[in-house]
């Protein structure tokens, strides 16, 4: 409703500005209401707008094939974490076997792995436990306990020649190189 329309009907002007006011106070909660909602659709819109170019930077893009190669990728991974896991459990099976050995003054670490399940050993739950018995009944075995006690001392050891030292009499020394036919060393500065 309009002004004029109230003036054709014949009110006072402080009748229709009353009649405005309260025209004006009921619509301003719609008017209010219709902006958000307009403010809102704006925002939907440019959503949806920038919703649509990032789609179409994936036009053409086989999204099946790249679900297959995570999977795979995924898989690699596993296989690769599931056999580093095996090196590790490997390299401390091994660790404990040669200290094992060790401790059971074994001679040969090769020859008393040969001849242990290692095997039935690396799956055991109690590998230590396990690892000590196989080597208690290898060393009480009348076939294999040679391979285990204190070591042979080697006699004789060290170099059969002996070693020639500065700190003594440089006569003898030029003397004995005078018998091998070698000339006399001289200082060299």
């Amino acid at each position: 409703m309009k002004r004029e329309d109230l003036e054709k009907l014949g009110l006072a002007k402080e009748q229709i500005d009353s009649v405005c006011d309260l025209n004006n106070a009921d619509m301003q909660p719609l008017k209010t209401d219709l902006q958000k909602a307009q403010d809102d659709l704006k925002v939907a819109q440019e959503k949806v707008t920038a919703t649509e170019e990032t789609l179409k930077k994936f036009d053409g893009v086989d999204l099946e094939g790249l679900k297959k190669q995570v999977t795979d990728l995924q898989a690699d991974l596993k296989k690769k974490d599931d056999a580093h896991a095996a090196e590790l459990a490997d390299r401390d099976f091994n660790d404990l076997l040669k200290e094992s050995i060790a401790n059971a003054k074994g001679k040969n670490a090769k020859a008393i792995t040969a001849l242990l399940d290692v095997d039935t050993l690396k799956a055991s739950k109690n590998q230590k436990d396990d690892i000590a018995a196989a080597l208690k009944g290898l060393a009480e075995a009348e076939d294999s306990k040679m391979l285990f006690g204190e070591p042979e001392t080697v006699i004789g050891g060290g170099n059969p020649i002996g070693t020639v030292t500065k700190a003594g009499n440089q006569d003898s020394d030029a003397a004995m190189r005078a018998v091998m036919g070698l000339p006399p060393i001289t200082e060299q500065k």
